[in-house]
């Protein structure tokens, strides 16, 4: 008899062919972390712009935040090579993106959308870009999307692992830019986020990728009322936002993570008006 009985594989997705083949074991030096931030401010101002005609949401304003977050502290923008924290020219920030299967019933796959220099540009700009790019995302029109997942879907299961790695090496730790074999420049950047509020979920944690993955993951739970503390020591109702983070210790300690929680925290509470 069987240790366990399993009923067959599942239907595959190209993400979940490429996970299966880049991760191991977990071993990697994660630092998981959470924070609950007061929304009022920040939902006053989704209704002001939207009351302008911009189309921005949550995942927007902490994607921008985020960006901001990095580019006011040149030590976290920074990834792992050749045994030491290399820093990076511009704050890229790359955001989830899920996909439709093709009968819109069954599946969804997951890629994603990348701003460069995102802590340079208005909300508005920002917000406008992804909103372009992902719907070209979503059509099957991005030329660079298509060819990955026709890559991955052609690879077989027992090359997938060490292709990856091999990938990973050559373009992150040799440094080489491979666009002119079809691969992607830098795909993922500085920071993902990732929204799992639109699921319903209040809160979660992401792994860190490690093909080329950004050593910051950060999770945009659902908008929900909350009992807070207001200004007066007053227990009220308020929109709050659980927001996760996922960080990579070999680059970060708790002095970098503080700094960069406390940016987070006072773009989205108190200098809303400032992303």
């Amino acid at each position: 008899m069987p240790n366990v009985l399993y009923k067959g594989p599942l239907e595959d997705s190209s993400f979940r062919r490429m996970a299966m083949g880049v991760w191991d074991a977990p071993s990697d030096p994660s630092i998981y972390g959470y924070m609950d931030l007061d929304m009022r401010a920040a939902m006053a101002r989704l209704e002001a712009l939207k009351a302008e005609g911009h189309r921005i949401t949550i995942t927007h304003l902490v994607a921008r935040a985020c960006a901001m977050a990095i580019g006011s502290m040149g030590d976290l923008n920074a990834m792992p090579r050749l045994g030491r924290a290399y820093q990076r020219e511009s704050v890229d920030v790359f955001i989830q993106v899920a996909l439709p299967s093709e009968d819109g019933l069954t599946k969804t796959d997951l890629s994603g959308v990348k701003i460069r220099a995102a802590d340079t540009k208005p909300l508005e700009v920002f917000a406008a870009e992804f909103k372009e790019k992902a719907e070209r995302v979503r059509s099957g029109n991005d030329k660079e999307l298509k060819a990955s997942k026709k890559s991955i879907n052609r690879t077989p299961r027992w090359l997938m692992g060490p292709m990856l790695k091999l990938l990973r090496f050559v373009q992150y730790t040799l440094n080489f830019d491979l666009r002119w074999m079809g691969v992607a420049r830098d795909p993922f950047g500085s920071a993902l986020v990732s929204s799992v509020g639109m699921l319903g979920v209040d809160g979660a944690f992401a792994p860190l990728f490690p093909i080329g993955g950004p050593p910051i993951v950060m999770t945009v739970g659902a908008v929900t009322p909350r009992p807070i503390v207001d200004a007066d020591g007053q227990v009220i109702a308020a929109p709050v936002l659980r927001l996760g983070g996922t960080f990579d210790h070999r680059v970060y300690d708790g002095y970098h993570l503080a700094a960069f929680g406390n940016t987070l925290r006072r773009l989205l509470e108190q200098d809303v008006d400032d992303l």
